[in-house]
Formats: structure tokens, C-alpha cells, sequence
């Protein structure tokens, strides 16, 4: 499932939810008021009927809707059966797809996206004591600008910056684990008894709600204060 489809899956539960609680409040109304709903209903080939609504239709409304919701929020697309390269791979094309659809260029592991004045820049460092029985990586965020570059990565002297350039050559540069509540580094583990998309929810809630708003936070260059973050835990890198 894309970006907009695990996006839409999330609204579609939310309202589902909404509604679940709203028809639960009604019942519970109607039950400790004793009060019932009497609607009259014509046919247009017979005679009116008269409906009674109790508090048990709202209750089994809400109970209808929470069952939906619940399908909805844990339906997964069945996988087939997976070796530890192969989740490798899945789990690396869905970063990519995710970061294809906010407008990243991808080149092996290194994204990159401009807005005219910076850069964005990512890149999944893989851990240099993966094995066949595990895989580690972890991922690292860069604001890259010209004049930096220039100033601090040109040792040729071009005078010209990379077409795509790396988050080892930002201005500023972070790690994921630094961008979260814990403060912690963060690698993310791939075994052979890895749920591959649970993983994937994983690391899709962490580039929504602290990778994507920390590259929106730099906008010009002004916003750039170099190397303000780098090696700012000694010895990481």
C-alpha cells in the first residue's frame, strides 16, 4: 500500500471511529432517558408504516461501525514468504516510494530534493556489522547548501556544486534517532523473523511525523546555520 493509501486507510478509520462513538453516545441516551425514535414511513404502492427506533439500533449502529473500523485499520496485503535480502529490499523500495512521492531523486542508497535555494538530502547507512542473520541500518538527514559546499567540500576547485549532492556533503546534518522524543540512535533491525510491514509502519511514522518536518523546516539558506548538528554526539559518525 502507497502513501495515500496507508494516508486514506488512517482517515477512513478515524471517521469510522468518530461515527462509532457518536451512535454510542445516542444509545446511551436513549437508554438512560427511556427515550424511543418513532418515524413514519410511506410506501408508494402501500400504506404508511409506523418504525420505533430503541436505544439497541444506535448500540448495534456503533457496534457495526467499530467492527469496520478495526478491519480497515489491521487489513495488510498478504506477502509472500520472504528470505532476510528480500525484506531488505522490500523495506528499502518502500523508503524510496515514500520519498518518490515528496519529489526525492534517488541514486543507490542517497536521496536528494531541491527547492531552488537548498537542498534536502537522505541517506540509509547500513551497519557495517550486518550479517546473513541480520540486517541494521539506520538513516541520515542533510541541509545541503552551495555556498557551504563551496566553502568546505570543493578540494578541486570547480567553483560548480554537485548536480546530487550527498548528506555527508551538508551543511547541516542529522540521524533519525536524533530527531525523535527518546534522543536515542535508532537502527532499524531486519531478521529472518521480521513482520516486514509492521517494520514498515515503523519507519513510516518516523519519516511522517519527524523526518518530513524536519526537512520543512529549512526553507532558504538563511535558515542554514552550518554544521550546527554535526558531530554533535562525539564519535557517532
Amino acid at each position: 500500500m502507497n502513501r495515500n493509501g496507508n494516508r486514506i486507510q488512517r482517515q477512513g478509520f478515524i471517521i469510522l471511529m468518530v461515527c462509532s462513538a457518536i451512535m454510542l453516545c445516542i444509545g446511551i441516551f436513549m437508554f438512560v432517558t427511556g427515550v424511543d425514535s418513532t418515524s413514519i414511513v410511506t410506501g408508494r404502492y402501500s400504506s404508511p408504516t409506523e418504525w420505533t427506533i430503541t436505544w439497541h439500533t444506535p448500540f448495534f449502529g456503533a457496534v457495526v461501525l467499530l467492527a469496520l473500523g478495526i478491519m480497515i485499520r489491521f487489513d495488510k496485503p498478504s506477502l509472500p514468504k520472504m528470505d532476510i535480502q528480500e525484506k531488505r529490499k522490500f523495506i528499502f523500495d518502500k523508503i524510496a516510494d515514500f520519498l518518490k512521492e515528496d519529489d526525492f531523486k534517488k541514486r543507490g542508497n542517497h536521496f536528494f530534493k531541491s527547492n531552488g535555494s537548498i537542498g534536502y538530502c537522505m541517506n540509509i547507512q547500513n551497519d557495517k556489522w550486518n550479517n546473513a542473520r541480520q540486517i541494521r541500518f539506520t538513516l541520515n538527514l542533510g541541509i545541503y547548501t552551495e555556498r557551504f559546499w563551496l566553502e568546505h567540500e570543493d578540494f578541486k576547485h570547480s567553483g560548480v556544486g554537485p548536480a546530487f549532492p550527498k548528506e555527508y556533503e551538508c551543511a547541516v546534518r542529522e540521524r533519525i534517532g536524533d530527531l525523535l522524543p527518546t534522543n536515542e540512535d535508532r537502527w532499524y533491525s531486519i531478521t529472518s523473523d521480521t513482520d516486514v510491514m509492521n517494520l514498515w509502519d515503523d519507519i513510516e511514522h518516523d519519516l511522517t511525523d519527524y523526518v518530513m518536518p524536519f526537512f520543512t523546516g529549512y526553507n532558504t539558506e538563511s535558515d542554514v546555520v552550518p554544521n550546527q548538528c554535526i558531530y554533535r554526539k562525539g564519535g557517532k559518525r
